[in-house]
């Protein structure tokens, strides 16, 4: 479409239509309709300041800004629709249906927003979604504030870490650090995902590997990671405590399995069974675990947590030991239970 064919009929629409800048509330093109309404001139090339045009209830020194800093929060979001009140020139309160899509005009961004009123039944489905879509922006905040709030904790204890000299209180401290950091991949991956209740747990799982890898590098300088992990999905209440094993098994591996820098590698595999179920599997080519070492009754704090974990996700655990250690897990996915 040229320039002047787009001009005319954004000019003739027979919907209330404007254009803003994406960045401040400068209205640059009014169309007819939406004129008739306001008492502005139509035109392109207009510098208009969107309060002017559609004004908010309330007290102007407050409100001024608030509506242009909606809509650009609702096309970041990817809302279609948003419902606005707004007081029209013969002081009438009244909702309004916008719909802001995004523009690029002469090389710079802007929004190209249409005004209509709101029909009873779409009024219902866009306040449904609004508030949704609020939830939404809430609980990423709330994930957000909880990584954020897990690294300082992190960070803590490593500084902290710092001052010990004794290196089996050094070594408690490092686990309970990784073990912080494992928790706030979970709480990073819900803030970034589209999909906030879902974790990929594939990216999940190499994010807590690499992160051990590089915590105990001189440990296994000669150890290789294979994962079998496809693209499965898990809710925050299930992939919190495999999270947590993981760290657990890949750790114990990386510290033990592998002494004077020998070679070898560890697996980690999950995969989907028939009955909804799946299984986990961690296990190494090292050394192996020593024959009296039980999951119930080990004096390994990381390992009667893994033993603790499992019972979590009511789910089994079988510890083999022939050619080096495997922990195989099945378990179900956990469904949120009303916390009381």
């Amino acid at each position: 479409m040229s320039k002047e064919l787009f001009v005319e009929s954004f000019l003739q629409s027979p919907r209330a239509m404007l254009i803003m800048k994406r960045q401040g509330d400068e209205v640059v093109a009014l169309n007819r309709k939406l004129a008739s309404i306001t008492g502005v001139g139509e035109g392109v090339g207009l510098q208009i300041p969107l309060s002017s045009l559609l004004v908010i209830p309330g007290d102007p020194s407050s409100t001024n800004g608030m509506l242009a800093q909606r809509i650009r929060n609702g096309v970041i979001e990817g809302r279609e629709e948003l419902i606005q009140k707004v007081c029209l020139p013969s002081g009438e309160e009244v909702e309004l249906l916008l719909e802001p899509r995004q523009l690029l005009q002469n090389g710079e961004e802007h929004i190209l927003i249409s005004i209509s009123d709101l029909p009873g039944q779409m009024e219902t489905e866009v306040r449904l979604r609004d508030a949704l879509a609020e939830k939404e922006v809430l609980l990423r905040e709330v994930h957000h504030r909880v990584k954020n709030n897990l690294q300082v904790i992190s960070s803590l204890l490593h500084l902290q870490a710092q001052f010990v000299q004794d290196p089996t209180v050094f070594g408690y401290m490092t686990d309970s650090q990784n073990r912080v950091r494992a928790l706030g991949y979970v709480y990073e991956h819900l803030y970034r995902s589209k999909d906030i209740g879902k974790i990929d747990f594939a990216e999940y799982t190499t994010r807590i590997t690499q992160s051990l890898l590089r915590e105990y590098s001189s440990y296994a300088k000669r150890v290789c990671v294979r994962y079998e992990v496809p693209p499965i999905h898990l809710n925050p209440d299930t992939s919190i405590p495999l999270g947590l094993i993981l760290n657990e098994l890949i750790s114990n591996a990386l510290r033990h399995a592998f002494p004077d820098e020998r070679e070898g590698s560890i697996r980690i595999l999950l995969s989907s069974n028939d009955d909804r179920s799946y299984t986990l599997i961690i296990g190494d080519d090292g050394i192996g675990l020593p024959d009296g070492v039980d999951l119930e009754t080990s004096d390994s704090l990381g390992l009667l947590l893994v033993a603790s974990l499992v019972s979590q996700l009511d789910g089994e655990v079988v510890l083999q030991r022939d050619h080096g250690t495997e922990f195989k897990i099945n378990f179900q996915a956990l469904q949120y239970k009303e916390r009381r």
